[in-house]
C-alpha cells in the first residue's frame, strides 16, 4: 500500500452491547493512531475495552462520534477493502471442525480466494510467522486439541498473516506464559517498526507499559483518557480506574507498577 495508515477517533461514545438503551461505557473519546505507534487499551472488566477494539474494527456500532480510517468514516468502507487495512483478533474464537495449526493460519493468507487445505506450495511467510510464535512444532496439530495459550498464539499468527498495516488485538496475552508474553512483545514491537500500527487491549499493566508508546485508559464509570504512555499510565490515573492503590517504581533500571493489596483508602 502506498499510503501510511492513519486511524482517527473523535467524540466517540459507546454503549454496552451496542444497544441504544445499553449502559454508557464512555463518551467523548478522541485520539489518532499513526504508523509506528503501539496503543494499549486498559481498564477494569466491563469498561468497554473489547467494544472499543470492535468499534475500531468496524464491527461494533458507535453511539456517538466518528471512527475514520485513512480519513474515511468506517461505515463508508466496503468489507474487503477494510480488511486490507486492518486485522482484528477478537478475544474469543470457535473451532467448529478439525483443522491443523498450519491450515488455520493459512486461511488468513488466502483471504478472498479459493483455498484448499491439501493444495498449494509451502508459504515461506506463513512458516516464518509460525516459527516466530514458536508454533512450528505444532503446525500439524489439531487446533481443537491445543492448550489455551497455544490456541492464543495461533489467533495472533492468523492476525499477523493478514498483513494489514493496522493490527487490532483484544487480550492477545491472555493464557500466555511469561516466556510467550515476551515473544509476543518482541513481535509487536518489530511489527510496528515496519510502518505499521498496533492497538491492543491488555490487563497486565507492566506488559502494557513495555509494549506501549500510547495508551487509552477506561475507568468503567464513563470516563476515558488517551495520550502518550507517560501521560496516561500515571499511578494516580491507574489507581482511580482500577480502584486499587498503584505505585510506579524502578526495578533494575525498568519502570514497574506495584499494586497494593486491598482497595483505595
Amino acid at each position: 500500500m502506498s499510503a501510511t495508515v492513519h486511524l482517527e477517533l473523535s467524540g466517540v461514545a459507546l454503549r454496552a452491547g451496542g444497544q441504544p438503551r445499553g449502559r454508557r461505557l464512555f463518551s467523548d473519546l478522541g485520539f489518532a493512531v499513526q504508523a509506528g505507534e503501539r496503543w494499549v487499551v486498559l481498564g477494569p472488566n466491563g469498561a468497554g475495552k473489547s467494544s472499543l477494539l470492535a468499534a475500531i474494527a468496524g464491527v461494533f456500532p458507535v453511539d456517538a462520534g466518528r471512527v475514520a480510517l485513512q480519513g474515511r468514516p468506517l461505515p463508508q468502507w466496503h468489507a474487503p477493502a477494510l480488511a486490507d487495512w486492518r486485522a482484528w483478533c477478537p478475544q474469543f474464537w470457535i473451532d467448529p471442525f478439525p483443522a491443523t495449526v498450519r491450515e488455520t493460519a493459512a486461511i488468513a493468507r488466502r483471504r478472498g480466494a479459493w483455498w484448499s487445505a491439501n493444495g498449494g506450495d509451502v508459504d515461506p511467510g506463513l512458516e516464518k510467522v509460525l516459527a516466530e510464535l514458536q508454533l512450528a512444532p505444532l503446525a500439524d496439530a489439531d487446533v481443537r486439541l491445543l492448550s489455551g495459550g497455544e490456541r492464543q498464539r495461533v489467533a495472533v499468527a492468523t492476525a499477523l498473516l493478514q498483513d494489514a498495516p493496522l493490527l487490532l488485538l483484544d487480550e492477545p496475552a491472555s493464557h500466555l506464559d511469561l516466556a510467550h508474553q515476551q515473544v509476543l512483545l518482541d513481535i509487536l514491537v518489530r511489527w510496528s517498526a515496519q510502518d505499521r500500527a498496533v492497538v491492543a487491549s491488555l490487563h497486565d499493566i507492566n506488559l502494557a507499559w513495555d509494549l506501549a508508546t500510547h495508551a487509552v485508559l477506561l475507568d468503567g464509570r464513563g470516563a476515558a483518557l488517551a495520550g502518550t504512555r507517560e501521560a496516561v499510565m500515571t499511578p494516580s490515573a491507574l489507581s482511580r480506574a482500577f480502584e486499587v492503590a498503584v505505585d510506579r517504581v524502578e526495578v533494575c533500571g525498568q519502570t514497574r507498577f506495584w499494586v497494593a493489596p486491598g482497595g483505595i483508602r
